[in-house]
C-alpha cells in the first residue's frame, strides 16, 4: 500500500491511498469461503463453483470487500503518516475491481498542538468554585488552541443542535468543552493514565441500571455509532481530571 498526503482548504488531513490487487487477493478469497457455504439450487452445500458464487453474490462480496480493505488501509495509512486524528477518519472515493488497484480517500481532522501547563498549580483552594471546575476552567485559560468549525458542528450534531451560530453561548461551550476533553486526554496520555474494558462494562453496567435497561441493549445501542469509543474518552478524561484533583491537593498540602 501507499499512500499521499492531499491538503483540503476546510480543515481536514487527506491521504490518497493505493494498493496492488495482490494486497487485497487475500481478503477477496476469505470473503469468498464464507460464501461457499450458502446454499443454492443445484449445488450441494460447500460446493458451489466460485464463478457462480461470484455472480450470484456479486453486489454483497464487492460491498464487504470495500468495507474490510478500506478500514484495514485506512488505519495503515493513519499510522504510517503519524499524524494523531481528531474524531473519526473516513474512507472516502473508494474505487477498485477484481484483479485491478484500489484507491481511497482518507480523511479527518488532525489533532491541535498544544503544550501542557504545570498540572500541580490548578487548584489554590481560594475560589468557592468547586475544585473539578476551578481546575478544568484553569486548564481552559492555560492552554488555548482552535478546534475546527467543522467537527464543533459534528459534535453539536450529536446532541441534536444544528445551525447554531458560531457566535452564540452554544456554540462556545461546546468549543470549551471539546477543547477540555482534548486537554485531559492529553494529560491521560503524559502521565500513562489508561482506561480498560473492565471500565467501560462497569459504567454500562451503571448506566444500564439507571436508564431500566439491559447491559446487551445498551451495547447494542452504543455500537451502532462511535458511542463505545465516545464512552472511553469521557471516561479516560474523568481519570484525568480525577488524577489532577489528587496531585493538587497533595501539593496544597505540603508545609
Amino acid at each position: 500500500m501507499k499512500w499521499q498526503q492531499h491538503t483540503s482548504d476546510d480543515g481536514f488531513y487527506c491521504l490518497a491511498i493505493s494498493a496492488d490487487w495482490s494486497e487485497l487477493a487475500d481478503d477477496y478469497k476469505d470473503i469468498l469461503a464464507g460464501y461457499r457455504r450458502a446454499q443454492l439450487p443445484g449445488f450441494r452445500p460447500g460446493k458451489v463453483l466460485q464463478r457462480v458464487i461470484e455472480k450470484r453474490f456479486q453486489k454483497e462480496i464487492s460491498e464487504q470487500l470495500t468495507r474490510q480493505v478500506a478500514q484495514r488501509f485506512g488505519r495503515e495509512a493513519v499510522k504510517e503518516s503519524g499524524v494523531e486524528v481528531l474524531g473519526q477518519a473516513e474512507v472516502e472515493k473508494i474505487q477498485f475491481n477484481k484483479g485491478r488497484d484500489f484507491s481511497a480517500m482518507v480523511r479527518f481532522y488532525p489533532m491541535p498542538e498544544f503544550d501542557l501547563p504545570d498540572l500541580n498549580t490548578l487548584f489554590n483552594g481560594e475560589s468557592d468554585k468547586n475544585p473539578r471546575d476551578q481546575i478544568s476552567l484553569r486548564l481552559l485559560e492555560l492552554v488555548s488552541f482552535d478546534i475546527p468549525g467543522g467537527f464543533v458542528k459534528d459534535e453539536l450534531a450529536v446532541d441534536g443542535e444544528e445551525g447554531v451560530d458560531l457566535e452564540s453561548t452554544t456554540w462556545q461551550a461546546a468549543c470549551d468543552r471539546i477543547r477540555l476533553m482534548l486537554i485531559l486526554k492529553q494529560i491521560a496520555k503524559q502521565e500513562g493514565i489508561e482506561v480498560d474494558q473492565r471500565d467501560v462494562d462497569n459504567r454500562i453496567a451503571e448506566k444500564a441500571e439507571e436508564f431500566g435497561t439491559t447491559i446487551e441493549e445498551l451495547k447494542a445501542e452504543l455500537a451502532r455509532g462511535d458511542g463505545l469509543q465516545r464512552l472511553k474518552e469521557m471516561l479516560l478524561a474523568e481519570s484525568a481530571l480525577g488524577y489532577l484533583m489528587e496531585i493538587n491537593t497533595l501539593e496544597r498540602r505540603k508545609p
